[in-house]
């Protein structure tokens, strides 16, 4: 084993887990089983085991500890600021994840429950996770510039209305109807299954192809 003559973090990783659910936008947290912070509301997470790369341990604890799994997962960021964790220093790589509307989730590991919160009305937080949340939500709204990636979060079929509120409460303001309409036509985002049914396609096509 070799030694080092400067100090070294330990790793976590915690997750923001959204889902869609009654055309508002929630967050998964959990209720913490053990100290430090028992008892109160935090991201599901822990620490990534030697070895192992910081998504595959994110994926891991979020299975451990809420039973969901095989979701898409988008980095946020690393968050170390000294003393954001009172066992010492501790570095979390964050990821961001988006649940199709029908996720169950249960509580397990140290969990000792869990449940859905929307965004716009959150409990205090453990750690520095209300930061990550704030993180989390300016990483959803750069995805709903690059891709298609937010419709996740839709039904696997969607009538262009339900993206559009959705797409409004990303990005914190009012959408014009037309104007979505016209945007998801340009940009190739969705294809129609239906009459008034959409699903999402991969990507969009750029904005200088017409």
């Amino acid at each position: 084993m070799p030694s080092y003559d400067y100090p070294r973090p330990a790793l976590t990783t915690d997750v923001v887990l959204l889902r869609w659910h009654n055309a508002r936008l929630e967050v998964l947290l959990i209720r913490r089983d053990r100290d430090p912070f028992a008892g109160q509301h935090a991201l599901p997470g822990g620490f990534v085991d030697g070895g192992e790369n910081p998504r595959t341990g994110a994926l891991r604890e979020l299975l451990e500890e809420t039973g969901v799994g095989a979701v898409p997962l988008y980095e946020i960021g690393v968050f170390g600021d000294p003393g954001r964790d009172p066992r010492g220093w501790v570095v979390s790589s964050a990821w961001l994840g988006l649940a199709p509307p029908d996720v169950r989730a249960t509580a397990g590991d140290d969990a000792r429950s869990l449940d859905w919160h929307r965004l716009t009305d959150l409990p205090p937080l453990a750690f520095d996770h209300g930061a990550v949340i704030a993180a989390a939500r300016r990483r959803l709204r750069e995805l709903s510039d690059l891709g298609t990636e937010p419709m996740r979060l839709l039904p696997a079929t969607f009538r262009t209305r339900q993206a559009r509120h959705l797409y409004a409460q990303i990005r914190e303001e009012s959408i014009n109807p037309t104007a979505f309409k016209a945007w998801l036509r340009r940009r190739e985002a969705v294809e129609r299954v239906g009459p008034s049914r959409f699903r999402r396609r991969d990507g969009l096509r750029p904005d200088w192809l017409r």
